[in-house]
């Protein structure tokens, strides 16, 4: 799997991100591994479209545990 495209959110000023959890459990070490493997360096508020995935659904960088594995949010960008 590869990201289709991404953003770094300091850079678009006329953007809005909005969390869109799913609320549901599921196979969370399966998806991390998938996350590692389409962006494998994640900055620190990078916003990544993963290809396959609904076009407005984004997950972005909103820090990094002490093992140095990002933590994603689940959510979308609004365009102003």
């Amino acid at each position: 799997m590869t990201y289709a495209n991404h953003i770094t959110a300091t850079y678009e000023s006329r953007t809005e991100w909005v969390a869109k959890p799913l609320n549901k459990t599921g196979n969370l070490d399966d998806w991390l591994s998938r996350m590692r493997k389409a962006c494998p360096s994640p900055s620190l508020g990078e916003i990544v479209w993963l290809s396959g995935y609904r076009a407005r659904t984004a997950y972005k960088v909103m820090g990094f545990k002490l093992s140095g594995d990002a933590i994603w949010q689940r959510g979308e960008v609004l365009t102003h």
